[in-house]
């Protein structure tokens, strides 16, 4: 499907693909040698934000936002690969944070608040789910940046090479899987990580009834 047949019944539909091709693209990086995996990754994740963001229509003033935080993360990215440090590291971390923020607030209301319950906006939810994980994610990246030793099973390494194996444990983590192979190694990290459980759990309150209550809703105005 081309971006410009985009419409409110199949946005969501690219905002889906576009996280999993970053997921999996940080998942295969390390297979590939010589630092080729890092760059794959890096491309693939400016062109699926892109696109991601490019399927969120619903506010032009904070997609143009977003748009250039996107900008802001190839610039950090290039200037990392050059001369790689904590600090830049930390200003990545920091803007992709934003960016995933962004579109969580720029889909939240049109998926589980208004509209008709149809595949569009079931696969938005289905999103969603996968933006609080990536969101945790950077969280527990940025406290690894601070901290290498945060979490037990995660050895200290650059925030690219670590970005599948943190986005595991996130993802575990939201689940409430708790496989126990990575486990927090500090107040802080215990913090973050049952703060997660307790997202993932009440997102899921909030999606079933939220479509029970817009179901409810459809029905009445149709007998209307």
């Amino acid at each position: 499907m081309a971006l410009n047949q985009l419409n409110t019944r199949n946005n969501f539909l690219y905002l889906l693909v576009a996280l999993v091709a970053l997921l999996f693209s940080s998942a295969i990086a390390d297979d590939f040698p010589y630092g080729w995996g890092e760059d794959l990754f890096s491309l693939v994740s400016m062109a699926m934000l892109i696109v991601g963001i490019k399927s969120l229509r619903r506010d032009v003033t904070l997609r143009k936002i977003t748009y250039s935080l996107v900008l802001t993360v190839g610039i950090l990215t290039l200037l990392w690969r050059l001369y790689p440090n904590q600090f830049t590291a930390l200003l990545i971390l920091l803007t992709f944070l934003l960016i995933f923020v962004s579109a969580f607030k720029l889909s939240v209301r049109q998926i589980l608040f208004e509209g008709r319950v149809d595949a569009n906006k079931i696969i938005g939810s289905l999103s969603l789910y996968l933006l609080i994980g990536l969101i945790w994610t950077i969280l527990y990246l940025i406290l690894i940046t601070f901290d290498p030793g945060a979490f037990n099973g995660i050895e200290a390494d650059s925030w690219r090479t670590l970005f599948s194996r943190v986005a595991y444990y996130s993802f575990v983590t939201l689940t409430t899987l708790g496989y126990g192979d990575i486990s927090p190694a500090n107040h802080v990290a215990e913090f973050f990580a049952y703060m997660e459980a307790v997202v993932g759990v009440f997102y899921m309150a909030i999606f079933v009834s939220s479509l029970i209550n817009l179901t409810g809703r459809n029905l009445s105005e149709r007998e209307e």
